[in-house]
């Protein structure tokens, strides 16, 4: 049987609450990750009047972030990311393509993007393009294309392998006159 424990949050933390908020935690994620982190602490009078204090600060803070977030969503409408992976002959990557791959790539070109903001929409483990979700928050997300692309090598023994397939095939008019 677990058993919830109340917490002050100094911090917000996202699926959690927002800083000042008081909220019912398991036992085991206060003591472990968020008191110790200093995330959280007892709601005692002198705790909540601390946190009353620091909660003006963090909340401009928030919005200074959240103004941010919002420019940085205009930004990204209608960007694509290439990504260039080695893949076999039929198209199959050697691994897969994940957030942290992704955000590395917007990183690389000028936008402030954590991995975590990334909402893939399954594997991502072919030569293909995707749409893949930038999610800040519930109501500022968009939505970017990730082309997933051969490297040269790999790109060559795509092309020979579609050459012999082709090559392979019946033609149709072959097949229709039997």
């Amino acid at each position: 049987m677990s058993k919830n424990t109340k917490v002050l949050l100094n911090e917000s933390v996202r699926h959690v609450g927002r800083v000042g908020d008081v909220v019912d935690v398991s036992a085991g994620y206060a003591r472990n990750f968020l008191i110790p982190k200093g995330l959280a602490v007892e709601p005692t009078k002198g705790n909540l009047k601390k946190v009353e204090e620091r909660k003006k600060e963090i909340e401009r803070l928030e919005k200074e972030k959240r103004s941010a977030q919002e420019q940085i969503i205009q930004k990204l409408q209608g960007i694509e990311v290439t990504l260039e992976r080695r893949a076999n002959e039929q198209g199959h990557l050697f691994g897969s393509v994940g957030a942290a791959d992704i955000a590395f790539a917007l990183v690389g070109q000028g936008y402030e993007v954590e991995a975590s903001d990334i909402n893939l929409p399954g594997k991502l483990d072919r030569i293909d393009k995707y749409t893949v979700e930038v999610k800040f928050a519930e109501d500022l997300s968009t939505d970017i294309k990730v082309w997933v692309a051969p490297d040269s090598e790999s790109k060559t023994a795509i092309e020979a392998y579609s050459k012999q397939k082709a090559a392979e095939a019946p033609a149709p008019e072959a097949a229709a006159a039997e």
